[in-house]
């Protein structure tokens, strides 16, 4: 029974992982994305040749709007970060959870195997008694 409760454990301990693994490409992506839209940013300061009033004014309206963005685009890569780092956290709680469960199932089969082995032991004491007893 406690054998099969592990199985579940383990089960669930790969779904979590496959999840970890989800948030970390999540957060990975995310990340890409802020360093694109920093790139763009930073390659929009450099190509300033622009001599109209209303080109410069478009410009930082452009930059304004695009820092915003930026901002957002941080907060979502610290949420995905986050989101991660508790998921990573919630599997080392179950991986160690699975484990000791893992320790008790190997625990038991080894106390049920010593204690058959000092069965048969036993039983081989009584026929090399009785075998001793019947040649006298």
């Amino acid at each position: 029974m406690l054998a099969k409760y592990r199985d579940m454990q383990q089960d669930k301990l790969e779904k979590m992982l496959l999840k970890q693994s989800q948030l970390q490409q999540r957060s990975s992506q995310e990340q890409q994305r802020l360093q694109m839209l920093k790139q763009h940013i930073d390659a929009m300061d450099k190509n300033i040749h622009m001599q109209s009033s209303l080109g410069l004014q478009n410009l930082s309206g452009m930059k304004t709007i695009l820092n915003n963005l930026s901002h957002q685009q941080r907060q979502q890569v610290d949420q995905s970060q986050s989101d991660e780092y508790r998921q990573q956290q919630a599997c080392l709680k179950q991986m160690t959870f699975t484990k000791g469960i893992d320790g008790i199932v190997d625990n038991r089969a080894l106390v049920a195997q010593q204690l058959q082995q000092q069965q048969e032991n036993k039983q081989l004491d009584e026929m090399i008694s009785q075998a001793y007893i019947r040649r006298r």
